[in-house]
């Protein structure tokens, strides 16, 4: 039954600690005690296991999944004169580090049914100037990787891939048929471990992974100003390490990454479900996150719906203690920061109307039981006035 009354939050990072409460707490302590606080032995330990966990050949522990992005195209030597393709509907950070190497992000429409990058638009994209293409999991639904590779082959050039996999930890997308770990595709796979993120840090962390060798050996010096020996410094790098205190709580919280995302597909299906036993569905402008393909397993970091009045009802929603989301309100196009790119309303359209239809519904793995239910009582009972 729903739970009346009761706030529905959209994200609950205290639960995480409430859940794994004792043993976070004896990694914290172990790493207090042991006075190594940044990198160290418990930051490799986690690049490791998080890396085996993936499939990866190497894991590199960064401060954020920001970085994460900034240190692959800086190893990929991305500057001034270069361009990037990135899609325009997607959190800001995807096309800022672009930006901040000098080179010029290149957007590209989203698909309206999938929310993801089109592949057709990709391929229109490339140009000479092309030195990298960044897909990214939007909402932890697996990019269409198979078509990307196949937009890029038709360019007859040679572009790397850097997966934005921030919010796609868990998820598996389809490679030649066969599944793969978001972020194990292209050259790069770039996670965010910010706490809204299924696997949630205490603060700001991020990983990369690669089974290239000699690039991941280049990433190690690049997030550490450039060092190949101490004081030694062969790259123009930055600081991008790795607490040891969030990746030791990170090593905790890795053991249940599957249970967690189980719990969140179970509470997707429920929406599924309730709406369309309310009849929802049957009312135009409502739409569910897209159905994974087959091969594909998303880790629904958000389950994000597409409806008509979708301020209204968010405010609806809010009045009554269940909070959602907005992701994103405006395309990264027409970000205040990229004015002096010339993009204009209209330029891309899918991703405008989603900004305008784009809410998130709470899916986290902490939600308590009837909550699902409760959330999609009250979406009923707005669309019934």
């Amino acid at each position: 039954m729903p739970t009346e009354g009761r706030p529905v939050p959209i994200i609950a990072p205290k639960a995480a600690f409430q859940e794994l409460r004792r043993e976070t707490e004896e990694a914290v302590l172990r790493v207090l005690a042991s006075g190594d606080y940044v990198l160290g032995e418990e930051t490799a330990l986690f690049e490791r296991e998080a890396a085996a966990y993936l499939g990866a050949a190497h894991g590199v522990g960064v401060s954020s999944g920001t970085e994460a992005l900034l240190v692959a195209l800086q190893d990929l030597e991305v500057g001034p004169g270069d361009e990037v393709v990135v899609p325009c509907f997607t959190f800001i950070a995807t096309a800022t580090v672009v930006a901040r190497l000098g080179a010029k992000p290149a957007f590209v429409d989203i698909d309206p049914e999938t929310f993801q990058m089109s592949p057709r638009g990709l391929a229109a994209a490339i140009t000479a100037r092309t030195r990298a293409v960044i897909p990214v999991h939007l909402y932890g639904h697996a990019a269409p990787l198979d078509e990307y590779r196949q937009a890029i082959e038709s360019s007859g050039r040679e572009v790397p891939m850097v997966e934005d996999a921030a919010q796609a930890i868990g998820t598996v997308c389809r490679l030649r048929g066969r599944p793969a770990k978001a972020g194990t595709v292209g050259l790069w796979g770039c996670f965010s471990f910010y706490p809204t993120k299924n696997l949630p840090a205490c603060g700001e962390a991020g990983l990369m992974v690669t089974s290239d060798a000699r690039h991941a050996e280049r990433a190690l010096q690049l997030r550490n100003h450039g060092q190949d020996a101490p004081y030694r410094h062969r790259l123009l790098g930055g600081n991008a390490r790795l607490d040891a205190i969030q990746s030791a709580v990170l090593r905790v919280r890795l053991r249940r990454i599957e249970e967690w995302n189980e719990r969140r597909r179970a509470h997707a299906a429920a929406y599924d479900r309730h709406f369309r036993e309310r009849g929802l569905l049957d009312r135009p402008g409502i739409r569910l996150p897209p159905r994974p393909r087959d091969g594909e397993v998303a880790n629904y970091h958000q389950y994000t719906v597409r409806v008509p009045r979708r301020d209204e009802l968010k405010a609806h929603l809010a009045e009554r203690g269940i909070q959602t989301g907005v992701y994103y309100p405006i395309p990264v196009s027409l970000q205040p920061v990229f004015e002096r790119l010339g993009h204009v309303p209209g330029d891309f359209p899918a991703a405008e109307a989603a900004c305008r239809e784009v809410l998130s519904l709470p899916v986290h793995q902490h939600l308590a039981p009837g909550d699902v239910e409760r959330v999609v009582a009250e979406i009923s009972g707005f669309y019934r006035k």
